[in-house]
Formats: structure tokens, C-alpha cells, sequence
């Protein structure tokens, strides 16, 4: 069988729009190899003769092929059709030929594969003769699926964590734009984007006449051909997308109102004479299926589609608090119907604004992760993301992933704000070890990361989170509390937006945490005449270990009238009008307290924070643990070391925080070794042991400056540097290695094989192995080894 590369020629012999009553005929197929790596494209170019009026219409041609897998497993695909383009240096591209319809499969396994092609059209449907390619081994990981841990892996097992941003869209040439910021994003270990089909940027179907759209059912060629290009491209450089597939302003008069311009909208000639008929109305639907089916076809071949993403930030479509039934109705709806065309199934998401009204759609079984967005311009918005992922965990049962995050304002007014990324270092850190299956991914890609140069932020997280086994060791959130450092005060954000469900009761800890999380805690606390279906008034219970003071301090807008009452014990010790930008204070005295804080004024009041004072921790510590318990790893962090600190000082960084001592509970006991990293460069800074009894394990933390990463083994013996196997002078903590090992046992490490060897438990080592540790290596042991 042939095996060198085939040219893909495209040509369409015959356009017969309802001329040709005879049945369709398939003239020819090119295919782009008859040799095709395992999860790599296999492409077919086709010639036919067949009667069509749109040939994205598929209900009008269906150009569709059967794959027999080695195995015996048939998948069944669609074509599509595209039209080709040339793509320049300067990254413009330019009509080549005339369309034609093609088929895209990515093979699962190695062997011969066979296919069956056909095409239906009015007056029938014509076959091709089988055909057949082989399907050779790769390198290539596969699609990204779930499992039974809140990870995602690939086909083949190795993990996959999300590092990356949102890069919604072109700000000038697509090419140039992405293959920038992508090369800069990778080069800091960054594998994660997300991106929107937007009118203005990949988007496919718009009005007729507006920026090159042609209407319902009529795909522009050239975003399509920009998607594929980018889809290829990060492929090639092990990235991950993302993709959204509708934004929540094409179907809004409102919030970026774009309604107007929606070939969905029936002034427009669509079917939908109301923005929410786009979720009802059975034409709509199917539209909208027709545009899905066309996606998956072109596209769905491709390991580097991370997700499908139904709508972005969907609570913000027209009556969406009326019309929530039918939102989640249509997400069922839809997230089946890709469910039953995409063969590779790739993962299906969504996302919401706020938390609102949104726990029927989460619940959907074929809605694979839940998403969090959340802007709030907290000194430390990290805590508030790490509480909602928290949140959603536990309630929905899913993987959940910080789709968006930012400060309040736009990105143009951050380079003032937090010109470093300040809270851009913390928000990632905070949430790759919060339980999320992923960092979370800043907004403001063009206008404050790129300018700034804030990619760095990225590469000392890849290095530390490389060797972490998030799927096989099952890593979940665990209690950890942290003592000493000095006295602090527990600063509160609310984070629940207008509206959002809120909770009335909360706990504040020994450490300044909160229970339930910030994102329960509403910014808006309500009056008593209007709005009053949303007055929640909040009750913190909380112990003060010295005399100190409760404080609130309200944000920049208020409505009508509203009051400050403060209610400590059951006592109104404090009533008064309230002011915007202002800051609230009673004391309280040491010991076991409520304190409730109510609006008995007229309308709103807009919260900035709440303040405990000589209460919690210097430090904020987020630890993951192993389901076996024998390992953790975690990020601490300098609660003062944020952006508004640095903007208040000047740039002068909080005094560090000295003699703290975090406590992991829950571990198995035994002995522990204990290595930390600076997140500022992902490299290994220091090294303790520990022993872990009844279950806790106390660390002794190094100084923290700002922030500092760690990781926990359990019984784990480690050599460093050279010398001799036996000499417990170059083990840690003068750990001997396991008595199994023979003097005369060697084991070499290659200095090529990066700064580390582990041998786990399931290694066998042969004897007669030479032991050669080189300088700036490091070998752990993590069981006693079995020496044949």
C-alpha cells in the first residue's frame, strides 16, 4: 500500500442546484495519507456530483462516512464543506479554488482501518467503494476525558492540568496575535486557552451583510478557516482550547446587546420574534443543531478541543431569572444532541455570570464540568475563587474549573492598579491547589497580560505542579490550619453579586476562614422597603481570642436611605444613616460572639469588606491531600502580600512572616519528607522531616516572604549528591535505605533525565545496578525497594 504523503486536492465536479435527478455519485476521494499516526487527522478531499441548494444545509446534503476500527467498533462521522485558503507570511490568507466537502476523523487504534462513503441528497444516496488506511503508533496523548477523581486525563492516562488564560479574540491579525501571545504563554509552560466563536472572532453564523456573515445557515468561510489554523497550531505546541460557542450578548438587548444584529431575531428574517425564543423555538433549535453539526464535523477530530462551552455567562440573556427552565431545557437539549454527534466526545461545559439560578443546568448529567466567574477587586480574590470551586465541588459533584477571573475594572486600568500581576500570581497559585482541575484563567489577555508582559507568572507553577499525579493519587482538599507569625486580622470580601443566593449564617475561625465562603456572602446588603425578597442580613460567629473590633466598611454606591445596624449578643450596639466609602466600627470584647449586621434603612448598601480584628492567621494555606494519605502538597501564602498592600505602600512589600507552623490533619503517620519551592521561580528552596502521629502533621514553615509551594511524601528516603549507597550521612535525616538493598546495589541516574529520579513502590530494582547520584540530583525512594 502506498505510504507517502497525498497533495489534498479539492475539487467539486458538479454544483447541480436542483438540476440532477439522478442519485448522488462520489467521483473521487484524495485522502491526505493512507498512513495516519493514532489520534493525528485523517482527511478525505471529495469529488461529487449531487443536487443541493446550500451545502451547509444538512438537511439538504449529508455527506457522511462509516469507520471500521481493527477492533470491530464503527464510528460514524459527517463531512462538511469549506473552502480552502492560502495563508501568507504576514498571516493573511486567500481564496484557493472553489469549496468542497471533506471528512475528518482522528483514529483510536493501531492497525487497519476501513471506511464506507456515502452521500444523500433529494433524490437519494450513492456509495463509494470501501476504502481502507493503517493507523500507526504515536506519541500523541489522545482526547481529554473525566474520571472518577475531579481531574481530567488523557487516553492514555497521563494527566492533564489546565494552565493557562482566556484569549478570546484577535486584536488585530488573528495569526500574528495568536502565535504571539501562544509562543509567550508556552514558553512560560502555559497549555490552556479559552476562546470565543464570536461575531468578531471565530464566530461562523451572523447577519446576513455584516462583516462578511452571509445569514442562517451560511457559515463564513474565513473564521472557519482561522479556527482551524489555531486548532493546528496549538496542537503542534501542546496547547488545549476551550471552546465557546455562543456569547450572551447575541441573544440580549441589555448586557452587550447584540439582539439586534442576531440573524436568529425575526427583523432579520430569523424565527425568533423575542431574544428568549432562541432557547424554545423549535426552528431556532435546529438551527442552531445544524450550525453544532457543522462544528463537530470540521472540527471535532481535533485532541487539542479541549471542550465544547454551550454559552458564555448565559444569566445575562434577556429574563434569564423568568426563563431559567427553559435555558437549562435547551442546554439538555443541545448538550445531547453533541453528545450524540461527536464521536470523540469531547467534554461539554457551560457558564454563568454569577451564582444565580443555575443549579438545574449544573445537574445536567451530559454538562461534564461546572465553570466560576468572578471579578471582584478583593485585595485577595483568590480566596474567593478557592471558596467557590469548594462550593461547587461539594453541590454539584463535578470537576469545576475558574473559567474567568479579574479585578473590577477593565484591563487598560490595571497596568495602574497592579502593574506586576500581583493578583495574578495569587489567583493561580490559590486555585491550582484549591480542588479545581485547573488554574484559574485571567481575563484581560490583550490589554494587561500581553502589555505588561506578565507571562513569568505562569512557568514557576508548571515546574512545581510537573510531577504531581492529580488523577492516580486522587489529590482532594484537606483541613489545614495555620499558628503563629504574629497577630492579623481577618479581612472579608463578599463576593454574591446582586441578587445571587446568599446564606445568613457564617463562622469565622481561628484562622480568619469562613464558612460558608465568600461566595455566599452577599456585596449587597438589602433594606427594609425595597428589594426585600433579598434581605438577608449576614450573622458572623465568631470568637476573638483578645479584645478587638468588628468592622464595615462600605463600597462606592449606594440606593436610596439605607442604614448600618450592628448586633452583637442580640444587642443593637450601633444604628446610623449610611455613607458610601466608609468605614463602620464597634468593639468587642474578648470571647464567644454573634454579631449581626442588618439594613433597617430603605434600600441597598454596597459592601466592600468585613474586618475582625487580632483575629486569624498572617498566612492563607491551601493543601491538597492524596487519597492514600501518604502525600500533600500545598500554597501558602502572605495574606498581606496583594496588590492593594503594594498599591497603598508604594511597591514596598509586608514584612515576612516568621516562625508560622502549618498543621495538615488526616495524613497516615509515619515519617515525612518535606521539600519547598519558591513560586517566584518553581525551583526547590529547602528541604525538612517530619512524622506524622495520630494523623496530624505539623511543618514548621520557612520564612514567607510572599508565598512559598510544598510538597509532603510519606516515608520517603532520599539521596543527594555523591557517594556511597550505604553512607546514612547523605540520606535525609539520616534515613538508612531500606534493608532489602545489598552493599553492593547501584542504581544510575542519567544527568539527562532532569533533576530528579523516583522509584515507587511497584519498581523492581536488578542488583548489580551502579548507584551514581550527580551533583544538583536528587533520588527519592518512596517504599522499600524488591532487589532480584
Amino acid at each position: 500500500m502506498k505510504k507517502n504523503s497525498v497533495a489534498c486536492i479539492v475539487f467539486l465536479l458538479s454544483f447541480a442546484a436542483g438540476i440532477c435527478s439522478a442519485q448522488p455519485v462520489i467521483n473521487s476521494i484524495t485522502p491526505n495519507d493512507v498512513s495516519i499516526q493514532k489520534f493525528n487527522k485523517f482527511e478525505l478531499s471529495i469529488g461529487l456530483s449531487a443536487a443541493y441548494n446550500n451545502p451547509y444545509d444538512y438537511d439538504n446534503i449529508v455527506v457522511q462516512c462509516i469507520f471500521y476500527a481493527p477492533s470491530g467498533r464503527r464510528d460514524t462521522v459527517d463531512g462538511f464543506y469549506m473552502q480552502d485558503y492560502t495563508l501568507d507570511l504576514n498571516g493573511n490568507i486567500t481564496p484557493t479554488g472553489s469549496g468542497s466537502f471533506k471528512i475528518r476523523y482522528a483514529p483510536n487504534e493501531t492497525g487497519n482501518w476501513s471506511y464506507d462513503l456515502s452521500c444523500t441528497d433529494i433524490n437519494g444516496t450513492g456509495q463509494y467503494s470501501t476504502q481502507s488506511f493503517d493507523c500507526t503508533t504515536s506519541s500523541e496523548a489522545g482526547f481529554i476525558r473525566k474520571n472518577a477523581t475531579n481531574y481530567l486525563a488523557f487516553d492514555n492516562g497521563e494527566k492533564f492540568f489546565p494552565i493557562g488564560e482566556n484569549m478570546g479574540w484577535q486584536s488585530g491579525n488573528t495569526v500574528n496575535d495568536y502565535t504571539n501571545w501562544l509562543t509567550s504563554l508556552t514558553s512560560n509552560g502555559g497549555n490552556f486557552i479559552r476562546i470565543w466563536m464570536s461575531s468578531w472572532a471565530f464566530g461562523l453564523e451572523w447577519k446576513n451583510g455584516y462583516n462578511g456573515f452571509s445569514g442562517l445557515k451560511n457559515y463564513k468561510q474565513s473564521s472557519a478557516f482561522y479556527l482551524d489554523w489555531l486548532l493546528d497550531y496549538c496542537s503542534q505546541h501542546k496547547v488545549y482550547v476551550m471552546t465557546e460557542l455562543n456569547n450572551h450578548g447575541q441573544v440580549s438587548t441589555g448586557v452587550n446587546p447584540e439582539w439586534i444584529d442576531n440573524p436568529y431575531n425575526a427583523a432579520n428574517g430569523g424565527p425568533a420574534a423575542n431574544t428568549w425564543d432562541f432557547f424554545t423555538n423549535n426552528t431556532a433549535k435546529n438551527l442552531h443543531k445544524n450550525r453544532l453539526r457543522y462544528i463537530i464535523a470540521r472540527y471535532g477530530y481535533a485532541t487539542s478541543l479541549q471542550s465544547w462551552e454551550l454559552f458564555n455567562e448565559v444569566d445575562w440573556t434577556d429574563q434569564f431569572a423568568s426563563r431559567r427552565t427553559d435555558v437549562k431545557n435547551w442546554h439538555q437539549e443541545m448538550a445531547d444532541y453533541i453528545k450524540s454527534k461527536d464521536v470523540y466526545k469531547h467534554l461539554v461545559t457551560t457558564s454563568f455570570a454569577r451564582d444565580i439560578y443555575d443549579d438545574d443546568t449544573w445537574n445536567v448529567a451530559q454538562i461534564d464540568f461546572t465553570q466560576l466567574h468572578y471579578y471582584v477587586s478583593a485585595p485577595n480574590i483568590e480566596n474567593t475563587i478557592a471558596a467557590g470551586a469548594q462550593s461547587y465541588l461539594n453541590k454539584f459533584h463535578k470537576p469545576v474549573l475558574n473559567g474567568e477571573f479579574g479585578l473590577g475594572p477593565a484591563g487598560n486600568q490595571l497596568s495602574a492598579m497592579d502593574p506586576t500581576g500581583v493578583h495574578i500570581h495569587n489567583a493561580i497559585w490559590g486555585t491550582s491547589f484549591s480542588g479545581a482541575l485547573g488554574s484559574g484563567l485571567s481575563w484581560w489577555w490583550d490589554d494587561y497580560i500581553a502589555p505588561q508582559n506578565l507571562y513569568y507568572h505562569f512557568k514557576p507553577l508548571s515546574l512545581v505542579l510537573d510531577d504531581i499525579e492529580f488523577v492516580t493519587d486522587d489529590y482532594k482538599k484537606v483541613t489545614a490550619t495555620t499558628s503563629g507569625g504574629g497577630a492579623s486580622d481577618a479581612t472579608i470580601v463578599p463576593a454574591a453579586d446582586f441578587g445571587s443566593p446568599v446564606a445568613a449564617a457564617f463562622t469565622i475561625d481561628a484562622n480568619g476562614t469562613i464558612t460558608p465562603g465568600t461566595n455566599e456572602l452577599g456585596k449587597y446588603l438589602f433594606g427594609s422597603i425595597y428589594n426585600t425578597q433579598y434581605h438577608v442580613p449576614p450573622t458572623f460567629d465568631v470568637t476573638y481570642p483578645v479584645a478587638g473590633q468588628f468592622k464595615l466598611v462600605t463600597g462606592g454606591s449606594a440606593g436610596t436611605l439605607p442604614q448600618v445596624n450592628i448586633i452583637v449578643d442580640g444587642i443593637n450596639v450601633f444604628n446610623t444613616n449610611a455613607s458610601i466609602n466608609t468605614t463602620y466600627s464597634v468593639s468587642i470584647p474578648a470571647g464567644h460572639h454573634t454579631i449581626k449586621v442588618d439594613n433597617l434603612g430603605t434600600d441597598w448598601l454596597l459592601i466592600s469588606n468585613y474586618s475582625f480584628t487580632n483575629i486569624g492567621s498572617p498566612l492563607t494555606s491551601y493543601v491538597l491531600r492524596s487519597a492514600a494519605a501518604n502525600k500533600a502538597m500545598g500554597y501558602v501564602l502572605n495574606n498581606k502580600y496583594n496588590w492593594q498592600y503594594l498599591q497603598s505602600s508604594g511597591g514596598i512589600a509586608p514584612p515576612p512572616v516568621v516562625g508560622a507552623t502549618l498543621q495538615i490533619n488526616g495524613m497516615a503517620d509515619g515519617n515525612v519528607d518535606i521539600e519547598f519551592y519558591s513560586c517566584s521561580t518553581g525551583l526547590l528552596i529547602s528541604t525538612a522531616n517530619a512524622t506524622v502521629a495520630g494523623g496530624v502533621l505539623n511543618i514548621p514553615l520557612i520564612n514567607v516572604n510572599w508565598d512559598l509551594a510544598f510538597k509532603v511524601y510519606l516515608n520517603v528516603y532520599r539521596f543527594t549528591g555523591n557517594g556511597n549507597w550505604s553512607d546514612a550521612a547523605n540520606w535525609s535525616n539520616n534515613m538508612v535505605p531500606p534493608a532489602v538493598l545489598a552493599a553492593s546495589t547501584e542504581i544510575i541516574i542519567d544527568p539527562a533525565a532532569g533533576g530528579e529520579c523516583i522509584v515507587d513502590m511497584a519498581e523492581t530494582i536488578p542488583t548489580g545496578c551502579k548507584l551514581t547520584v550527580r551533583p544538583g540530583k536528587k533520588l527519592r525512594i518512596l517504599s522499600d525497594l524488591i532487589i532480584q
